[in-house]
Order: C-alpha cells, then sequence, then structure tokens
C-alpha cells in the first residue's frame, strides 16, 4: 500500500499544477482505486506535454503582446497551432509569428485584428467552437503569374521586401495601403497587395521586410510612370506582420 501511496504522490507532485487542496486522502483509497488515481494522473500529465490542455480553468483576465515571454504564451501558442493558425513547437516566447497568428484568428473570430491578446480574444481562442484557420498555401509565383484564374479566390502566403507602398484614405478604423512586393530576392518576382491596415498598427515602409497572408485576385495591369504598362499577380491581404 505505502510504495502506491508513494507513487500517487509523487505522480501528484510531478504534475505540479494540482492545489494542495485537491489532494485526495489516499490513505482511504482501495488498491484498485489508487491504481485508477494514478492512470488518472498519467493521462493528464501525458495531454500537458502534447500541449493538449490549453484551455484555462477560469476565463481568462490576462493580456499577452509582442515582446512577453511567459506559460501563458506558450499556453496560448499551443492553442493557436491546435487551430492551426501557428506552426512548429510553442515556446513562450511572443514574437512577431504569433502575433501575425493572433491577428489571423482575431480576424477569423470577427475581433478587432489587434495582434494583442486581451481577454476577450484569450476566451475566444480557448473556447469550443473556436474557428479554425484558413489553409494558406506557399506562393508559387510562376504557376500563379502564368495561370492566375486558376488561382483566384484562393488563400496564399509569402515574405518579400516592401519596394514601394502608398496609402489611401482612413475609413472604419483602417487605412487603405498599396504595396509592391518582391517575393525574391530584392526586386524580382513582384507582386502587387492591397491591405486594409488597422490604424494601431505600425505604418508599412519600403525596404520593409514583410509576411503576407491574403486571397488571390488575378492579374492587376498600371502604367508606370515612364508609360510601360505593368501586369502583375494581385493579392488583397488579411494580415501583413514584420519579419
Amino acid at each position: 500500500m505505502r510504495k502506491w501511496i508513494a507513487m500517487v504522490m509523487a505522480c501528484l507532485l510531478v504534475l505540479g499544477q494540482v492545489a494542495l487542496a485537491e489532494i485526495p486522502d489516499v490513505s482511504t483509497l482501495t488498491d484498485e482505486e489508487l491504481v485508477q488515481l494514478a492512470q488518472d494522473i498519467q493521462e493528464e500529465q501525458d495531454k500537458r506535454a502534447q500541449g493538449g490542455v490549453s484551455e484555462p480553468a477560469e476565463p481568462a483576465e490576462i493580456t499577452l503582446q509582442k515582446g512577453d515571454k511567459s506559460e501563458d504564451v506558450r499556453r496560448m501558442q499551443n492553442r493557436l497551432i491546435e487551430l492551426n493558425y501557428l506552426s512548429g513547437g510553442a515556446d513562450g516566447d511572443f514574437g512577431g509569428k504569433t502575433e501575425a497568428a493572433v491577428k489571423m484568428f482575431q480576424q477569423e473570430a470577427g475581433l478587432g485584428v489587434t495582434g494583442i491578446a486581451d481577454p476577450e480574444t484569450l476566451n475566444a481562442l480557448y473556447a469550443d467552437d473556436a474557428p479554425k484557420a484558413k489553409v494558406y498555401n506557399k506562393l508559387n509565383y510562376n504557376d500563379i503569374a502564368r495561370d492566375p484564374n486558376t488561382y483566384e479566390g484562393q488563400y496564399f502566403n509569402f515574405s518579400g521586401k516592401v519596394l514601394q507602398v502608398m496609402e489611401g484614405s482612413s475609413v472604419g478604423g483602417t487605412t487603405t495601403t498599396v504595396m509592391r512586393i518582391a517575393t525574391k530576392g530584392n526586386y524580382d518576382n513582384v507582386v502587387y497587395v492591397t491591405y486594409e491596415r488597422p490604424n494601431e498598427d505600425k505604418r508599412i515602409l519600403e525596404d520593409d521586410r514583410v509576411t503576407v497572408y491574403g486571397v488571390s485576385d488575378g492579374l492587376y495591369t498600371y502604367t508606370s510612370t515612364m508609360g510601360k504598362s505593368i501586369t502583375l499577380p494581385k493579392f488583397t491581404a488579411e494580415v501583413v506582420s514584420f519579419n
């Protein structure tokens, strides 16, 4: 009996997140009950190790943002991974990729797109009916430039250097932003991107390195300052993050 009691107590201590008040009086349990308790604790540990337990026991009352490093960030990252907004591992470091993932979730959930995980965002994220992410394919420039109609309306993500940026009117808390972005090297495989940038976000400047998540709109043709007609693949960005 003492062997089982020692094992159960060790499991409870390793779990690390069980309050002392929750520890049962194991001296009153039968051998079968002790075995079951140990199995239940092991299953809980396995779930947490795999990132399967990401939902707080109580409604979130914290705010997480870029630059934060904590267990709460790691828990949020695991949930973003589970919903396909974030790839890779959860390291507890709220960086640019995590900020972009939060923005994409906020977009899908109909929340203000700020990249800041406030209590409203976290509660929506941990909800059972939290929306899963769209599937954003990696951009193959040659394919989409050659046969744009096939890919129109599909979702893509790509990174590149901002060659030119122009800002238009500001309406409803966003500023219309138009960019030409080189997706290969410094000047090659250029795409035309429109983006309704939230006014609380930093402005996008020439030479910035960004990652875009958006939908293909076919081709866009415009006349350069030299009078030359230029046609580029066009995208409407849903989220733009700084690299």
